[in-house]
This record gives C-alpha cells, sequence and structure tokens, in this order.
C-alpha cells in the first residue's frame, strides 16, 4: 500500500489553473573547488520537490528574485548584480544592476557573491507587454564614509522577445527615486484588475510609503503615503514588509519598531486602519548597535503573522480585536549549529503552503512551519526540519508577490511535498482523552471502509501504525512509552482517489 503519513504536516487544498510564476528558486554561495559555481535550485515543478545541487551563473548573497511563466517555466532570475536567463548565462546589459562604488570597496564588483539586502528586488510582468518585465530594485551608495551608506530605488526592464527567446536588459539602473529609501522592505502586488501592480517602499528618515502604479502606461509614482511610523535613520531596516495572500493587510516589521499592521485596498493601493503590535517592549530603548534581525511572513489564509527574529519564533493572529492579545511565542532557538548557529531570520511562504525560515549564516538547514494556517503551536514548527545538500548562502530565501492572490486557494494540489507525499485534503479526526498519559481513543470516521492509522512525532516519523478493516469503529492507541509532547494521528483510506485524510494533534503529558 502506498505510505502517505509524512504529509500530516499541510492541510493542504486543491488549487485550479494555478499561477506558477514562483516555482524556481535559487538558493546558495559556491562552496565547491570544482570551476564554475555551484548553488542550489528548488524546482517546485518537480517531484518530489526539493533544494538541489545545480550549476548557477553567481552566487546569492541575499537579494534574490526569478520570474517563470504561468505554467512554471523559468524565464530568468537576479542576484541583485546581474540579470541571468534560464540558461545561466547573462543577458546582454545583464551585469550593471545597481553600479555605485559600493560594489568595488566592498567587494561585489564582479556580481559573484550577489549584492545584500533581503527583499530589496522585485521582478514583475509588464501589463502592456506580455514578453516585458520590469525588475525594481535597490543599490547601495557610497559616498566616502561607511556611515554615508543610503539606498535608492531604481528601475531596469527585460525583453524576453530578444537574443533568441532568452532576454536582453534594454534598459537598465535608472533611477527611479533619487533619496535614501529603507533597505529591505520592497513589496508588490496586483492591483484589483489583476494585471496592473502597485509598489510600496518606505522612505529613510521620514514616515511615508513610496506608492507607484504600474500599468499599461509604464510607472506612475501616486501621491505618498502616511505610514504613522518614523522611519528613523539606524533605527529601521532590519525586517521585511509582507502584503497577505489574500491582498487585504500589509505587514511591516522591524525589530526596533516592532510590527506594524494596515488594510490595504488593491483598487485604489491605499492603506488604512493603521495598528501597532508590540513584538518587543524594549527594542525602542535598545542602542543602534543591537539589531536583532527578523521577518515578517503571512499565513496562506491570511489570519496569522510569524514575527521570526534571531532566537524567537512568534504568531499573531491577525483576527484579534486587539492584535497585541493575539501575540504566541510559538519557539526558541535550540541552539543548534549546522555549521554556525540556525537562528530565524527571513521567512518565506512557498508554493506548498508552508513557511520556510533560514538563518543569517552560511547554514546546511532551514526550519519549517508545516501548517501555518493553524493556532499556536498546531502550526508544526519543526527547527531545522530541512537540510539542504549545501551551505544556504546568507538569508537568500526569495520573497515573490503573491502570484495567486485572486485565487480562491493559495496551494496547488499537484505538488509533491519535500517529503515526497502527495498534498491532500484534511478532516478533523476525533481523538479523546487529550492530554493523556498517552493513552487515547480513536473513533473512526462514519462511512469510513478500510485503510491505514498512522501515529507521527513531530518531525514526521511515523512511530505506530496499524490496519482498519471494515466496521471498525474505535481503536485504542498507546504511546505512554514515548517523550511527552505534540504528537499526530493521522488516518487514511484505502483506494483514496479523492485524497482525503483525517487528522488530529494530541499533547501526550
Amino acid at each position: 500500500m502506498k505510505k502517505y503519513f509524512t504529509i500530516v504536516f499541510s492541510a493542504l487544498f486543491i488549487v485550479l489553473n494555478a499561477q506558477k510564476e514562483d516555482y524556481v528558486w535559487f538558493l546558495g554561495q559556491d562552496q565547491s573547488p570544482n570551476p564554475g559555481v555551484q548553488g542550489m535550485i528548488w524546482n517546485w515543478n518537480t517531484e518530489y520537490a526539493k533544494p538541489k545541487i545545480h550549476d548557477i551563473a553567481y552566487g546569492i548573497s541575499s537579494s534574490n528574485a526569478s520570474v517563470s511563466d504561468k505554467d512554471g517555466n523559468l524565464l530568468f532570475w537576479s542576484n541583485g548584480c546581474a540579470v541571468i536567463n534560464r540558461e545561466q548565462e547573462v543577458m546582454p546589459n545583464g551585469d550593471t544592476l545597481n553600479w555605485d562604488p559600493f560594489r568595488e570597496i566592498f567587494g561585489f564588483e564582479n556580481c559573484q557573491r550577489g549584492l545584500p539586502g533581503t527583499q530589496n528586488i522585485k521582478i514583475l510582468s509588464d501589463p502592456a507587454n506580455e514578453s516585458g518585465f520590469y525588475i525594481f530594485h535597490k543599490a547601495k551608495r557610497y559616498f566616502g564614509q561607511f556611515e554615508d551608506i543610503t539606498t535608492d530605488l531604481r528601475i531596469s526592464y527585460v525583453d524576453m522577445t530578444l537574443a533568441g527567446g532568452m532576454g536582453d536588459v534594454i534598459y537598465f539602473d535608472s533611477i527611479l527615486y533619487d533619496a535614501p529609501v529603507i533597505s529591505h522592505h520592497l513589496e508588490a502586488i496586483n492591483t484589483s484588475n489583476g494585471d496592473d501592480w502597485w509598489i510600496l517602499q518606505p522612505v529613510e528618515g521620514d514616515s511615508l510609503f513610496l506608492t507607484y502604479k504600474v500599468d499599461e502606461n509604464g510607472i506612475e509614482r501616486m501621491l505618498d503615503q502616511n505610514s504613522s511610523v518614523l522611519f528613523a535613520i539606524n533605527r529601521a531596516g532590519a525586517g521585511t514588509m509582507r502584503m497577505s495572500p489574500d491582498g487585504e493587510r500589509l505587514a511591516y516589521y522591524d525589530y526596533f519598531l516592532n510590527l506594524h499592521v494596515y488594510d490595504f485596498d488593491r483598487e485604489s493601493g491605499k492603506i488604512s486602519n493603521h495598528e501597532k503590535v508590540t513584538i518587543f517592549d524594549d527594542a525602542e530603548e535598545k542602542p543602534n548597535n543591537q539589531f536583532r534581525f527578523g521577518s515578517i511572513e503571512w499565513s496562506p489564509n491570511s489570519r496569522f503573522m510569524y514575527v521570526a527574529v534571531s532566537d524567537s519564533l512568534f504568531q499573531v493572529d491577525s483576527w484579534e480585536e486587539n492584535m497585541d492579545n493575539g501575540i504566541r511565542l510559538i519557539d526558541i532557538y535550540d541552539g543548534t549549529q549546522n555549521p554556525f548557529a540556525t537562528t530565524f531570520y527571513v521567512a518565506s511562504l512557498a508554493p506548498d503552503c508552508k513557511i520556510y525560515i533560514c538563518s543569517t549564516s552560511g547554514n546546511k538547514s532551514y526550519h519549517i512551519i508545516h501548517r501555518p494556517d493553524e493556532l499556536g503551536t498546531a502550526c508544526n514548527f519543526v527547527q531545522n526540519g530541512l537540510q539542504l545538500p549545501a551551505s544556504a548562502g546568507s538569508a537568500n530565501l526569495p520573497l515573490f508577490p503573491r502570484f495567486r492572490v485572486d485565487e480562491e486557494d493559495k496551494c496547488d494540489s499537484t505538488i509533491t511535498s519535500i517529503f515526497g507525499d502527495a498534498v491532500f485534503f484534511r478532516k478533523d479526526l476525533k481523538v479523546h482523552p487529550s492530554p493523556s498519559d498517552g493513552r487515547y481513543i480513536v473513533e473512526i470516521p462514519e462511512n469510513f471502509s478500510n485503510g491505514t492509522m498512522a501515529v507521527l512525532n513531530p518531525e514526521g516519523q511515523v512511530i505506530y501504525q496499524k490496519d482498519i478493516v471494515n466496521n471498525t469503529l474505535k481503536i485504542d492507541v498507546n504511546i505512554t512509552n514515548y517523550p511527552s509532547g505534540l504528537y499526530f494521528i493521522e488516518l487514511y483510506p484505502n483506494n483514496n482517489r479523492d485524497r482525503i485524510f483525517w487528522s488530529k494533534q494530541v499533547m501526550k503529558r
């Protein structure tokens, strides 16, 4: 019988005609003495999707973006320094992004490592040209003193009809906003018509969001918007800003400023109903040099925000009238080094509806939130739950626009998870008592004929299983000889054409 058990972690739903522009990810720095650059590719189109060693043109620091067509076929990608086609060749004019003396002085002149700056780049389709793409990107600018380094906002454009369909950067590095903006925190989302784009970027030393609209007429700067937050120099930037998957909320996070949440109108591009959520009470009093790098990401159902910051992971419930009352500590960094400290930094929602979290160092593992739509620790966060085939580089998970914002569901049922199991519908299983000493009664659903029951530990390992035959009403489970903690009891029918499973999380004292 086919084993489905490790899909326990994701209660995922079917998406029809899903857009797949975010299905190819590039990761990593070159760690090999062999010629060329050996990074990683994470292709969600492939069976058993997981990161694999892949020869790439350049390594990636933290600026990271790619784009595929709607069927998931890679078009091109960028490390913030170069624009690279699907054959891992630099496009014509593609090695000139973000040019400034900063690149030469700080060792980024040849693009080998990519540029720093999480969420400093977005690739957006041109509403007026199905073969054209805008690249919004940010450059570090150096004026002679380290403390004078600033960041500006730039634009480049790729025409995929050129160079034999491999693409050409036909204009590049045009400065869109020639004044300091906050590094990181560049966000974009489709307008309500599904074709045009909104782009938001906070301004350094001010309380403004720059707001741009991209439509068939090009790029238009709209009225700046008051964020109700002072993005003070040296007091902002160590975080990310993310639209909710349904496009109705915007969340800004960094350690000093805490979390700020807004309603967002995709018709007008306007923010409203600002609410500050205090994750750390003492953050605003900390010295400027006490950064705690962190990020914000949403659950697929747009209810929960996850704040990953250094040694702590929090969940914030946006359905709470006062979101300060909806803060839950999910976990604390367990001290693992692989080979460096695997602390928490960039969190990114993937096409399989899990959230992956990397650290700031070049480690060989990612953390996983397997069930981000679930309240509290039921989200099933596993530290170092994904072992990588090579070093991940420096915090280089991509942060894509929400390409499926107008899809009813945000997940793709054709994806095979990194654990080798297909996406299923989940239904609640009745199990009692919980908590208990490890003895449970499992009630078999009505009309369930035969199949298999499994008990899994938090790492997804099957620790007990039992065949179920016709007319079984209840099953006794005994895991008293296992450690205290959370476990999952799963039920799978044979001949499961509808891909349904029943699941229940239980607590063992």
